[in-house]
Protein backbone atom coordinates (compact mmCIF):
# COMPACT_ATOMS: atom_id res chain seq x y z
CA UNK A 1 0.00 0.00 0.00
CA UNK A 2 0.91 3.21 -1.09
CA UNK A 3 -0.15 5.67 2.13
CA UNK A 4 2.39 8.57 0.13
CA UNK A 5 0.97 8.21 -3.06
CA UNK A 6 -1.57 10.94 -4.62
CA UNK A 7 -3.23 8.63 -6.84
CA UNK A 8 -5.65 6.43 -5.61
CA UNK A 9 -7.20 3.84 -7.64
CA UNK A 10 -10.74 2.54 -6.68
CA UNK A 11 -11.53 -1.08 -7.83
CA UNK A 12 -14.67 -2.95 -8.38
CA UNK A 13 -14.61 -6.20 -6.99
CA UNK A 14 -16.25 -8.74 -9.40
CA UNK A 15 -15.55 -8.75 -12.63
CA UNK A 16 -11.52 -6.73 -12.03
CA UNK A 17 -10.48 -8.38 -8.92
CA UNK A 18 -12.18 -11.50 -8.94
CA UNK A 19 -13.58 -13.02 -12.36
CA UNK A 20 -17.23 -12.64 -11.90
CA UNK A 21 -17.78 -15.50 -8.96
CA UNK A 22 -21.35 -14.45 -9.05
CA UNK A 23 -22.40 -15.32 -12.05
CA UNK A 24 -20.16 -18.77 -11.86
CA UNK A 25 -21.77 -19.46 -8.63
CA UNK A 26 -25.49 -19.56 -10.10
CA UNK A 27 -24.88 -22.06 -12.84
CA UNK A 28 -23.64 -24.54 -9.86
CA UNK A 29 -25.88 -23.50 -7.24
CA UNK A 30 -28.58 -24.35 -10.28
CA UNK A 31 -27.07 -27.83 -11.13
CA UNK A 32 -26.79 -28.85 -7.26
CA UNK A 33 -29.95 -27.97 -6.84
CA UNK A 34 -31.29 -30.38 -10.24
CA UNK A 35 -33.03 -26.68 -11.40
CA UNK A 36 -33.12 -24.47 -14.19
CA UNK A 37 -30.52 -21.84 -14.50
CA UNK A 38 -33.07 -19.36 -16.43
CA UNK A 39 -34.97 -19.75 -12.89
CA UNK A 40 -32.91 -19.04 -10.97
CA UNK A 41 -31.46 -15.88 -12.59
CA UNK A 42 -34.87 -15.27 -12.70
CA UNK A 43 -35.07 -14.63 -9.25
CA UNK A 44 -31.67 -13.84 -8.54
CA UNK A 45 -32.65 -10.60 -10.82
CA UNK A 46 -36.20 -10.08 -9.23
CA UNK A 47 -35.05 -8.36 -6.22
CA UNK A 48 -32.81 -11.05 -4.40
CA UNK A 49 -29.67 -9.34 -5.90
CA UNK A 50 -30.18 -5.93 -4.29
CA UNK A 51 -31.54 -7.50 -1.21
CA UNK A 52 -28.23 -9.32 -1.35
CA UNK A 53 -26.54 -6.19 -1.70
CA UNK A 54 -27.83 -4.53 0.76
CA UNK A 55 -27.40 -7.20 3.61
CA UNK A 56 -31.67 -6.95 4.03
CA UNK A 57 -31.48 -11.02 4.13
CA UNK A 58 -29.10 -13.58 6.04
CA UNK A 59 -27.56 -16.49 3.94
CA UNK A 60 -29.89 -19.20 4.71
CA UNK A 61 -33.26 -16.72 3.92
CA UNK A 62 -31.22 -16.03 0.57
CA UNK A 63 -30.18 -19.45 -0.39
CA UNK A 64 -33.99 -20.99 0.14
CA UNK A 65 -35.34 -18.25 -1.75
CA UNK A 66 -33.11 -18.35 -4.67
CA UNK A 67 -33.36 -22.05 -5.11
CA UNK A 68 -37.61 -21.72 -4.20
CA UNK A 69 -36.55 -24.73 -1.31
CA UNK A 70 -34.76 -26.03 1.52
CA UNK A 71 -30.86 -25.74 1.01
CA UNK A 72 -28.14 -27.30 2.97
CA UNK A 73 -26.64 -23.84 3.33
CA UNK A 74 -23.39 -25.20 4.76
CA UNK A 75 -22.37 -27.17 1.31
CA UNK A 76 -23.69 -23.87 -0.70
CA UNK A 77 -20.99 -21.83 1.10
CA UNK A 78 -18.52 -23.78 0.12
CA UNK A 79 -19.60 -23.95 -3.69
CA UNK A 80 -20.18 -20.53 -3.38
CA UNK A 81 -16.20 -19.81 -2.08
CA UNK A 82 -14.92 -21.93 -4.55
CA UNK A 83 -16.15 -20.05 -7.34
CA UNK A 84 -14.10 -16.68 -6.09
CA UNK A 85 -11.21 -16.69 -8.81
CA UNK A 86 -8.61 -14.18 -9.54
CA UNK A 87 -9.98 -11.32 -11.88
CA UNK A 88 -7.47 -9.50 -14.50
CA UNK A 89 -6.45 -7.36 -12.31
CA UNK A 90 -5.21 -9.58 -9.29
CA UNK A 91 -1.42 -10.24 -11.65
CA UNK A 92 -1.11 -6.25 -10.90
CA UNK A 93 -2.15 -5.45 -7.60
CA UNK A 94 1.22 -5.71 -5.85
CA UNK A 95 2.53 -3.66 -8.45
CA UNK A 96 -0.24 -1.05 -8.77
CA UNK A 97 -0.15 -0.77 -4.74
CA UNK A 98 3.27 0.21 -4.88
CA UNK A 99 2.26 3.27 -7.20
CA UNK A 100 -1.11 4.42 -5.93
CA UNK A 101 -3.47 3.96 -2.94
CA UNK A 102 -5.64 1.10 -3.52
CA UNK A 103 -9.67 0.91 -2.25
CA UNK A 104 -12.37 -1.19 -3.72
CA UNK A 105 -15.77 -0.66 -3.89
CA UNK A 106 -18.18 -3.55 -4.52
CA UNK A 107 -21.87 -4.48 -4.58
CA UNK A 108 -21.44 -7.42 -2.96
CA UNK A 109 -21.61 -8.80 1.01
CA UNK A 110 -18.58 -8.23 3.25
CA UNK A 111 -19.31 -11.58 4.45
CA UNK A 112 -18.74 -13.32 1.40
CA UNK A 113 -15.84 -11.03 -0.13
CA UNK A 114 -13.74 -10.31 2.99
CA UNK A 115 -12.59 -13.56 3.67
CA UNK A 116 -11.89 -14.29 -0.15
CA UNK A 117 -9.74 -11.37 -0.08
CA UNK A 118 -7.72 -13.05 2.76
CA UNK A 119 -7.61 -16.37 1.07
CA UNK A 120 -6.01 -14.99 -1.86
CA UNK A 121 -3.82 -12.94 0.27
CA UNK A 122 -4.25 -9.52 -1.24
CA UNK A 123 -6.78 -7.86 1.65
CA UNK A 124 -3.99 -5.49 2.88
CA UNK A 125 -2.83 -4.25 -0.43
CA UNK A 126 -6.31 -2.09 -0.21
CA UNK A 127 -6.25 0.95 1.99
CA UNK A 128 -10.16 0.42 2.55
CA UNK A 129 -12.91 -1.26 1.18
CA UNK A 130 -16.09 -0.04 0.55
CA UNK A 131 -18.92 -3.17 0.25
CA UNK A 132 -22.60 -2.29 -0.19
CA UNK A 133 -23.93 -4.62 2.77
CA UNK A 134 -21.55 -2.02 4.80
CA UNK A 135 -22.80 1.26 3.56
CA UNK A 136 -26.07 0.82 2.31
CA UNK A 137 -25.48 2.10 -0.92
CA UNK A 138 -25.33 -0.02 -4.36
CA UNK A 139 -23.70 1.21 -7.40
CA UNK A 140 -24.58 2.85 -9.55
CA UNK A 141 -26.57 5.19 -6.86
CA UNK A 142 -24.87 8.30 -6.30
CA UNK A 143 -24.26 7.67 -2.99
CA UNK A 144 -22.15 4.42 -3.15
CA UNK A 145 -19.39 7.17 -4.29
CA UNK A 146 -19.56 9.49 -1.39
CA UNK A 147 -16.32 7.61 -0.06
CA UNK A 148 -14.11 8.53 -2.67
CA UNK A 149 -14.64 12.66 -2.73
CA UNK A 150 -12.88 12.34 0.93
CA UNK A 151 -9.80 11.54 -1.29
CA UNK A 152 -10.59 13.87 -4.05
CA UNK A 153 -11.76 16.58 -1.53
CA UNK A 154 -7.96 16.37 -0.02
CA UNK A 155 -6.58 16.82 -3.68
CA UNK A 156 -5.94 13.16 -4.98
CA UNK A 157 -6.01 11.88 -8.59
CA UNK A 158 -8.78 9.04 -8.86
CA UNK A 159 -9.01 6.45 -11.34
CA UNK A 160 -12.64 4.14 -10.82
CA UNK A 161 -12.21 0.52 -13.16
CA UNK A 162 -15.68 -1.09 -12.98
CA UNK A 163 -16.13 -3.67 -15.54
CA UNK A 164 -20.19 -2.92 -15.86
CA UNK A 165 -20.72 0.38 -18.10
CA UNK A 166 -23.35 1.93 -16.16
CA UNK A 167 -21.10 2.37 -12.94
CA UNK A 168 -18.64 4.16 -14.80
CA UNK A 169 -21.18 6.27 -16.24
CA UNK A 170 -22.80 6.81 -12.69
CA UNK A 171 -19.08 8.09 -11.32
CA UNK A 172 -18.21 10.13 -14.49
CA UNK A 173 -21.53 11.67 -13.92
CA UNK A 174 -20.12 12.75 -10.44
CA UNK A 175 -16.77 13.97 -12.05
CA UNK A 176 -15.33 11.09 -10.74
CA UNK A 177 -12.43 9.67 -13.51
CA UNK A 178 -13.94 6.44 -15.04
CA UNK A 179 -12.49 3.36 -16.84
CA UNK A 180 -14.76 0.36 -17.97
CA UNK A 181 -12.92 -3.12 -17.42
CA UNK A 182 -13.86 -4.21 -20.99
CA UNK A 183 -13.32 -8.35 -21.94
CA UNK A 184 -10.44 -6.92 -23.85
CA UNK A 185 -8.34 -6.30 -21.09
CA UNK A 186 -6.80 -3.09 -23.04
CA UNK A 187 -7.58 -1.35 -20.19
CA UNK A 188 -4.76 -3.01 -18.48
CA UNK A 189 -2.17 -0.73 -19.93
CA UNK A 190 -4.67 2.44 -19.25
CA UNK A 191 -4.40 2.02 -16.06
CA UNK A 192 -0.65 1.52 -16.21
CA UNK A 193 -0.11 4.62 -18.11
CA UNK A 194 -2.43 6.46 -15.72
CA UNK A 195 -0.37 5.37 -13.26
CA UNK A 196 2.85 6.75 -14.88
CA UNK A 197 1.35 9.52 -16.02
CA UNK A 198 1.90 13.20 -13.77
CA UNK A 199 -1.35 13.95 -11.27
CA UNK A 200 -4.09 15.79 -12.05
CA UNK A 201 -5.49 16.53 -8.57
CA UNK A 202 -9.14 16.41 -8.40
CA UNK A 203 -10.66 20.20 -7.44
CA UNK A 204 -11.85 20.10 -4.14
CA UNK A 205 -15.67 20.42 -4.03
Amino acid sequence: MSAESNKLLVLDGQGVVFDAPIKRFLATFADDQQLSLTDIEARWESGLRERAWRGQIDDENFWNALAGQSVDAAQTRLRLDASYRPGPAAPHLADWSGKARLCLLSNHRSAWLLPRLDAFVIRSLFEEIWVSDATGHVKPEAAAFDPVFRYMDAGLDVLFVDDQPHNVRAAQALGIRGLVAAPDQGWLAQVSRWLSSAPQPATPR
